[in-house]
């Protein structure tokens, strides 16, 4: 998938519960997204198919990417430097044959989420400080400086990370690798700024949005992935 392009739809209402996530209540094929969710397109790419859809009773969000990229997009405005816990569900139900990690040519996962962040300018190297002002000014203006991604690989065992190949601004960690079951939800929990401070050096300043995806451009591939119980919350003390 090449880098995501988003506008983060700032001005969008915030959740006021303790979960910031606001749950999805409407979206395809029923009606549109319920506000604040936004889909999240690559310009000049085929965009997955997004929809709600009742699974055991519970209405989640299923992504089906056919040599396509695309998610959905929870705009966010929150203090990086809190110890904020990242969790949802997911499953999918195929593997992609095709896909290598962190390459271009197989730059395709059967899930990711990714998590918009904030830095100052200053704090990143010269060369990426111009290519994020370059980037901002050709492209889109609310582009993050830094941005996790959590993926599905065919390959990698949990635990291994890089840089994106498009950008030094992106660190992409697998949380499921080749043995993780199809078909089956697993559960995921993430501590944002222990995750942002091991890959970028020190906490955002912000926390910019959340996206759930799934990707095959690169490789032409056909997979549908599941996404359920989207939380973002900080832990009582």
């Amino acid at each position: 998938m090449r880098y995501l392009a988003l506008s983060l739809l700032l001005a969008a209402p915030l959740a006021q519960a303790e979960n910031q996530l606001t749950p999805w209540t409407a979206g395809p094929p029923a009606g549109e997204w319920s506000v604040p969710w936004a889909l999240a397109d690559i310009p000049k790419l085929k965009p997955s198919e997004r929809t709600l859809v009742e699974v055991e009773g519970e209405r989640v969000l299923r992504i089906n990417a056919d040599a396509a990229a695309g998610g959905l997009l929870h705009p966010l405005s929150l203090p990086g430097d809190k110890p904020w816990q990242l969790s949802w569900q997911w499953r999918t139900e195929q593997r992609l044959d095709k896909a290598r990690f962190a390459t271009r040519e197989g730059d395709d996962y059967a899930a990711r989420v990714y998590v918009l962040l904030d830095y100052p300018l200053d704090s990143l190297s010269f060369l990426n400080r111009q290519k994020l002002r370059l980037a901002r000014t050709f492209f889109d203006p609310d582009l993050p400086a830094a941005t996790l991604s959590y993926v599905w690989d065919n390959r990698e065992t949990p635990g291994t990370h890089a840089r994106s190949a498009y950008t030094e601004t992106v660190e992409m960690l697998v949380l499921r690798g080749p043995q993780a079951p199809l078909g089956e939800w697993l559960e995921e929990s993430r501590d944002l700024r222990a995750d942002a401070t091991a890959a970028f050096g020190s906490a955002p300043r912000k926390i910019l949005g959340v996206v759930f995806a799934a990707d095959s451009d690169n490789t032409g591939e056909s997979v549908t992935s599941y996404f359920a119980k989207p939380q973002l919350h900080r832990p009582r003390p």
